[in-house]
């Protein structure tokens, strides 16, 4: 006996189907008669969650594309040696022309509400009605090396102080879109009260 008679011999023993009677004839030309009539129907493929699997992916990914661009919100790190040294930042600013109008008193509610962006400041340099202050502490809004205002006019009304900004003098500055807020609430750090004001808003 050969390894192939010997497998078929072991198949034939296993085989569940030997033991059976043979199908009769009508019953196998009526099976194959099914078989070649009924169309197969293919399980309708659900694009529901196949969309929603998109749309989780691309919330992942937006997700996290922002947390990678925003950054760590962590303070930057000293400059030494090796390491580039960052431009100053500089936010620009406009004063008021004089105005013609008399003030109300300034309050701490008010300037808190109007302002947003305070910081006070040393006069380093006036240019052709240009001024730069360099920022030595912001109350209000994002952090700054540096800020320069247009500055125009001259009225009683604009910085409480002298009226304007001088060379070397400190001032308190607040803004609001871009514009220095006046009638009390901007002017030269010495001014009577106006760092008390300060303090109390911020």
């Amino acid at each position: 006996m050969t390894d192939d008679d010997d497998l078929r011999s072991r198949l034939r023993r296993t085989d569940p189907a030997a033991r059976m009677t043979p199908a009769a004839p009508e019953h196998i030309a009526q099976l194959l008669e099914k078989t070649m009539t009924t169309a197969t129907v293919r399980p309708r493929f659900d694009t529901r969650l196949l969309t929603m699997a998109a749309a989780a992916l691309v919330l992942i990914a937006a997700v996290g594309g922002f947390l990678i661009t925003r950054g760590t919100g962590a303070p930057d790190e000293p400059s030494g040696p090796g390491r580039p040294v960052a431009a100053p930042t500089v936010t620009d600013l406009a004063a008021p022309p004089g105005a013609n109008a008399k003030c109300v008193e300034p309050s701490a509610a008010k300037l808190k509400e109007y302002a947003d962006f305070a910081f006070a400041g040393t006069v380093t340099g006036i240019n052709r009605g240009a001024v730069t202050l360099a920022v030595t502490h912001v109350y209000l809004g994002r952090p700054v090396d540096e800020v320069r205002v247009a500055q125009e006019g001259y009225s009683s009304e604009t910085l409480l102080g002298s009226g304007r900004f001088e060379q070397g003098l400190t001032y308190l500055v607040a803004a609001s879109e871009g514009g220095i807020l006046v009638c009390g609430y901007s002017g030269e750090a010495s001014a009577p009260g106006l760092r008390e004001l300060y303090d109390e808003a911020f």
